[in-house]
């Protein structure tokens, strides 16, 4: 076959990938920030029960660029962006995989000071300093998933004290380089904190799920670390469908 002719399939299977692949043309699981998938999303959680929904702010975690941002939905103003890892494994459903497309945020728990050696998860005291639920929204196709957290994704700092993995995660400085999480956006120790004054504005109620062990329970009632909760729907959370 002359080379000529090779180089132009080449070229054809190449758009027919572009094109065809991996659906991020979809407005739920967008690969880039469009004002009208946003406001497409706010009111359809209006029309799915919320109808006083009226969120203040919107987190975008980039994959693609190991970034998130926390945006004013009234200016659109960027107010913040953090190094953020992603999920060594790509995006997805599964196992260390992000999952892509719009969500609200749960509830929080906040260390004192984002101290990131307090334990703020559930029960593995890696998942530290700061925690968001991420909530599949009222509007997800499966009802018995919506107000629940993916796959355990949610928004949080770790402690790299806590295990081997979490102590060459930081010594190699991997946040913000490469994917290298187990599928949750995880802010750089340095910078989570800067997110403690807006996760405080966009809060909404725990997983049903939610079980906070012996430890966690300890430091929740010595004051090292607050839950913030609340009876309606959180801000929204947009991870985009980019690798």
């Amino acid at each position: 076959m002359p080379k000529s002719v090779r180089h132009a399939i080449f070229c054809l299977a190449l758009v027919c990938l572009q094109s065809c692949g991996s659906g991020n043309s979809s407005p739920t699981k967008p690969s880039k920030l469009h004002w009208d998938d946003v406001q497409s999303f706010i009111a359809n959680q209006r029309k799915a029960g919320h109808p006083n929904y009226n969120p203040e702010l919107l987190y975008v975690v980039d994959p693609a660029k190991q970034r998130m941002r926390v945006i004013s939905l009234k200016t659109r103003r960027t107010h913040e962006t953090l190094r953020c890892g992603t999920g060594k494994r790509g995006l997805g459903t599964k196992h260390a995989q992000t999952p892509p497309g719009f969500f609200t945020m749960g509830g929080v728990r906040i260390a004192k000071g984002a101290n990131h050696a307090i334990q703020t998860g559930d029960s593995k005291k890696g998942v530290a300093g700061i925690y968001a639920e991420i909530h599949f929204p009222p509007t997800y196709p499966d009802p018995k998933r919506r107000g629940f957290v993916p796959n355990g994704v949610v928004i949080h700092s770790y402690n790299p004290d806590a295990s081997k993995m979490l102590q060459e995660r930081r010594s190699q400085r991997l946040i913000g380089r490469i994917p290298c999480t187990f599928g949750c956006p995880v802010p750089d120790i340095d910078e989570a904190h800067k997110l403690v004054p807006y996760l405080k504005r966009s809060y909404g109620k725990f997983d049903p799920t939610a079980n906070p062990n012996a430890n966690l329970r300890s430091l929740i009632s010595q004051g090292q670390v607050k839950i913030y909760q609340r009876n309606q729907l959180g801000d929204p959370i947009l991870i985009l469908n980019r690798q």
